[in-house]
């Protein structure tokens, strides 16, 4: 019984090698890597929307709160629903990206003619980019911004 369990393993270890060389060699496929490549995400560099966005774009806190203050922009929360409970933007809702399928609703609300700013726990977190690539691939709204420095950084600005 031993030996089968041994032929049995050595020949989904042998299939799995013979796949993945199979799938290196013959299909010629520049975007697959095994390490993720950093994305370059464009940045506004004035407190002007682009007309021509091709995607989301990176935003600083001075365009956040210039379009805060003018009531142009609907800010969204990309975390969890207790950090936003915890603190956030003034009048943002919250789109958790770990639950947007339980946001349907809310998403679905968004009018795709207006601006968002989504934001999340500052740098290191990248909920902010995710929500923002699921609202514009996949419920093509475009104009989406992301605001990377995000919480921390407002908080710490004094910012409502």
């Amino acid at each position: 019984m031993i030996v089968t369990e041994k032929k049995q393993i050595l020949f989904i270890l042998s299939l799995a090698v013979f796949l993945g060389l199979l799938r290196s060699y013959f299909l010629n496929d520049s975007e697959f890597t095994l390490i993720k490549k950093e994305r370059l995400i464009k940045e506004v560099n004035s407190f002007l929307v682009p007309e021509d966005i091709t995607g989301p774009m990176l935003v600083n806190l001075e365009f956040s709160k210039y379009h805060f203050d003018a009531g142009s922009a609907i800010f969204i929360d990309a975390r969890d629903p207790e950090d936003f409970k915890s603190g956030h933007i003034q009048n943002a809702i919250n789109i958790p990206y770990d639950y947007y399928e339980d946001y349907e609703d809310v998403i679905d609300g968004l009018d795709d003619l207006s601006i968002y700013i989504i934001y999340c726990s500052g740098d290191e977190c990248s909920l902010s980019i995710d929500l923002a690539d699921y609202l514009y691939n996949e419920k093509l709204i475009d104009k989406l911004l992301i605001f990377e420095g995000g919480w921390p950084e407002w908080r710490d600005a004094g910012y409502p």
